[in-house]
């Protein structure tokens, strides 16, 4: 059977009681119809998920009653998607799907092919986030999925990440090498890697990634579209990393 599932900040966690409110109260009360007795699974985002039992749901919060609680830890390595960013929906899309498959932080990036407006890119973070949150419950992961701030592809710090990779289609190195890469980059903290957008990287950018440590690969002799690209390859990552462990 399956349980709600939701994240509820710290602040609303008191011994043996949570507090839901806000959106997430209404969708416990107006949606799943929830009411007392009913078991539901929290995550606090920082330290435990817990089952609990609804007391009782009001008007302005639902109290729930602690039954049982698990730590957490944040797997290692770590997986960060640099998405330059793309049209509404399938922006969109790349976020959902990626928080599914299970990354760790989204960061929205700003390449010369954009077509958004940079502008008005910065004011879209709180959406992209509440879809990555919708996604984080959906699949009842341990942790949410971040959505940063956009960021500039020339102001991107390859060398802070463990393996950074850039997917690129004239690249002559085969995605089936990473399995053994893997094997020779014990102890990983982290991977990162980069999507381009609708219209593709420009040569430059590319340079200036590998001049900065990026490892450029190419994903089979099909051209994906950028979305297809991003959850494809963070799917090959999830697999490889699951097999390493």
């Amino acid at each position: 059977m399956s349980y709600p599932y939701f994240f509820v900040d710290s602040n609303n966690i008191e011994e043996d009681k949570i507090k839901i409110n806000g959106e997430d109260l209404n969708h416990l009360k107006n949606v799943l119809r929830s009411r007392s007795g009913d078991v539901v699974y929290i995550s606090d985002n920082k330290t435990y998920r817990y089952k609990t039992e609804i007391l009782e749901v009001g008007k302005s919060e639902a109290l729930l009653t602690i039954k049982d609680k698990k730590r957490i830890a944040k797997e290692l390595p770590q997986l960060m998607l640099f998405q330059c960013v793309l049209k509404k929906n399938s922006m969109e899309f790349v976020i959902q799907k990626a928080t599914e498959i299970g990354v760790d932080r989204i960061i929205p990036v700003m390449s010369s092919r954009v077509i958004a407006d940079g502008k008005k890119i910065s004011g879209k973070v709180e959406r992209w986030q509440k879809i990555s949150d919708g996604a984080s419950k959906q699949s009842k992961r341990d942790f949410k999925c971040e959505v940063a701030e956009p960021e500039d592809i020339y102001r991107i710090k390859v060398s802070e990440y463990g393996l950074f990779y850039v997917p690129y289609e004239e690249s002559s190195v085969e995605y089936e090498n990473i399995a053994e890469t893997f094997k020779n980059e014990p102890g990983l903290t982290d991977i990162a890697f980069i999507i381009g957008p609708e219209g593709g990287f420009e040569t430059k950018e590319v340079e200036f990634l590998k001049k900065s440590g990026a490892r450029e690969i190419r994903l089979g002799k099909n051209i994906y579209r950028s979305e297809t690209a991003a959850i494809y390859f963070l799917s090959v990552l999830d697999y490889l990393i699951r097999n390493q462990k």
